[in-house]
């Protein structure tokens, strides 16, 4: 065959793979695809020679030391006790509804805080006129915000606490 009538490389290295065909007999005598075939063999040789680099062995601990140091949004931590909480009360609630007894105590205790609810919240009210009547409440309403005042401040001096995340 003449150079002109090599097969196409396509079929060339199809039938490489395939192991025997037209063209790799016509590869066999020709120079020409025989230094085509010889230069793809030394090109695969040398491609299964790399090797993927391996990654620093330090590279782990920098990872996590960089990940220990950004603080956690705060978003973050409060969207992943949200799932957290509705579960608990998804199966706190399952467990009151397939108790009967659980289920009367709590309707009981509903029906005696409404009742006794009532003297609360007017026990409450008359101590907040008798409280505001004799001045007492303003005092009490600085006093409250002094301290909350004083106990900001003494946050800010001693800086922040940790993380929820890191307790």
């Amino acid at each position: 065959m003449t150079p002109t009538q090599c097969p196409d490389l396509e079929v060339l290295f199809t039938e490489l793979d395939a192991g025997e065909g037209p063209a790799l007999d016509h590869a066999a005598e020709c120079p020409l695809c025989t230094a085509m075939l010889e230069e793809h063999r030394q090109l695969e040789k040398d491609l299964y020679r790399l090797a993927d680099p391996l990654p620093p062995p330090t590279l782990v601990a920098n990872v996590m030391a960089r990940v220990a140091t950004e603080p956690t949004p705060l978003r973050r931590e409060l969207w992943s006790g949200v799932p957290i909480l509705l579960a608990s009360l998804a199966v706190g609630l399952g467990l009151l509804i397939s108790n009967d007894r659980a289920l009367s105590r709590l309707g009981a205790a509903l029906a005696s805080l409404f009742t006794d609810g009532k003297a609360l919240l007017q026990g409450l009210a008359s101590g907040a006129n008798a409280l505001w009547a004799t001045a007492a409440g303003p005092v009490a309403i600085l006093l409250v915000l002094l301290l909350i005042v004083s106990l900001t401040g003494l946050k800010r001096l001693v800086g922040t606490g940790p993380n929820p995340s890191e307790a």
